[in-house]
């Protein structure tokens, strides 16, 4: 196995038990305060890998254009997650994750109307699927 496709997977696994152990874990807390720990541990955990990995000198080396680029996928980041932990507070986190999985409905577009990457029929038939999937859920 390639290793991108190892730690795609171990991303997906995390990812899965990362939204249980959140919605698990609100009980008394509200939304808000629920991110603020989470997203206090995942900025704890990601500056130490990046210490140990001996990459925090780089941050001086980034130049403007990469630095706004990241800063405006952190902020989108910070509104997706405000978002959805307003959804899983109140709803079934099985729906509301399997929703948010369409975002690779828009992630697939973006990369090939930006990013010049290929649309696929096999990559089409997934998205297909997802999105089928997604109406499902939503339809009433």
């Amino acid at each position: 196995m390639e290793q991108w496709l190892s730690y795609a997977i171990m991303a997906m696994l995390m990812g899965g038990v990362a939204m249980v152990f959140a919605k698990m874990g609100m009980g008394s807390a509200n939304e808000h305060v629920a991110l603020v720990i989470r997203t206090s541990v995942l900025l704890a955990m990601v500056v130490a890998n990046a210490w140990y990995a001996g990459a925090l000198g780089g941050v001086s080396a980034v130049d403007n254009k990469t630095m706004l680029w990241l800063v405006l996928a952190g902020l989108c980041t910070a509104v997706y997650w405000i978002l959805y932990f307003k959804a899983i507070k109140t709803a079934n986190i099985s729906v509301v994750a399997t929703i948010d999985r369409a975002g690779i409905v828009v992630t697939v577009l973006l990369s090939y109307f930006i990013l010049k990457e290929p649309l696929t029929p096999r990559l089409l038939l997934g998205m297909g699927t997802i999105l089928a999937g997604t109406l499902i859920l939503i339809w009433k």
